[in-house]
């Protein structure tokens, strides 16, 4: 083969592989793209989430002095009462069968009896809400039967995993969100954390309680609550989404309009604060109303897929 041929061969291979390199470049810078984002002010929470349950702070059950006959119920749940208050009035066996005889032989002679003997007093040992009412008029009660259950506050007591404990203090403010009313929070404050520790599905647990700066009406002993212990906040700062922040030498930034290119955006650093699941606080770099840019990187193709001299450099990672 003479020198001219293979000169020819030459120059026909590197063109090929030329060929080759701009159509890769040209396929791998097809794969990105860029949302534009305008940066805004906003609230930034950082906190535990942890489920919990609505309880009374200390559970009263009110059993019968006597075994007997209740006569009548003075109230229903719901009601608050104070220490002292009569509940419901009720006979013993005897009064009983007593009043129920001279009720046969007449108006006068049940009135004689009524007046005689006193029917008993079932009376709040504490004040607190009656969360449970259990009989009714005429119900016939021994001494271990539950006529009401009282409580003195309700809180809810919420279940934090052990490698979330050491964020959690007493007297941090917690957020409070029941299932059935998921539009109402409640806002309250860690009361208690329990010393002792409980296993929840090979998980252990800490009871920790919170209570409600308020109690609203809608809470009930049992329901179901999402509890967010909040341990850092920030009201009005510079927000931008996470999936807009790179790092680079341990640095933060983020892709900015480039005007002169726009096919070419630059790279704006930041300090950086707070983060939650969606955002991050911006200290320094960017204000209200500075436009950014969101890297988003289609599926490869096949061919990028496969590797080889052209596989594309790695781009900086995400926070």
């Amino acid at each position: 083969m003479n020198k001219k041929w293979i000169f020819l061969i030459s120059v026909l291979s590197i063109s090929a592989a030329t060929l080759v390199y701009f159509k890769f470049f040209d396929e791998k810078k097809s794969r990105v793209s860029y949302q534009r984002h305008t940066v805004k002010r906003g609230d930034l929470k950082v906190f535990v989430r942890a489920s919990g349950t609505v309880q009374p702070q200390n559970r009263l059950e009110i059993k019968p002095p006597i075994a007997g006959r209740i006569e009548s119920v003075l109230l229903e749940e719901g009601t608050t009462v104070s220490k002292g208050r009569i509940l419901a009035w009720m006979s013993s066996t005897e009064r009983a069968a007593l009043l129920d005889a001279a009720r046969a032989k007449g108006a006068n002679e049940l009135k004689e009896w009524e007046d005689l003997y006193k029917p008993t007093p079932v009376m709040a040992p504490l004040s607190g809400l009656v969360i449970a009412n259990n009989i009714r008029t005429g119900q016939t009660v021994t001494q271990q039967d539950i006529l009401f259950v009282l409580s003195d506050a309700l809180l809810v007591q919420a279940k934090v995993d052990e490698t979330d404990l050491a964020r959690i203090k007493k007297g941090q403010k917690a957020l409070l969100t029941i299932d059935s009313f998921p539009a109402e929070q409640v806002i309250g404050s860690v009361s208690h954390i329990a010393y002792e520790a409980i296993t929840e599905n090979n998980v252990t647990v800490y009871t920790v309680e919170v209570k409600p700066a308020h109690v609203p009406d809608f809470f009930r002993s049992g329901m179901s609550s999402t509890v967010d212990f909040i341990f850092a906040e920030e009201s009005n700062v510079v927000l931008v989404p996470n999936e807009s922040l790179l790092k680079e030498n341990g640095k933060s930034f983020v892709y900015i309009p480039n005007p002169e290119k726009e096919s070419s955006p630059s790279k704006k650093n930041i300090e950086i604060g707070l983060s939650d699941e969606g955002f991050t606080q911006v200290k320094d770099g960017l204000a209200e109303g500075d436009v950014i840019l969101i890297q988003k990187i289609a599926p490869k193709t096949k061919q990028s897929q496969s590797g080889g001299p052209f596989q594309s450099p790695r781009m900086p990672s995400r926070r």
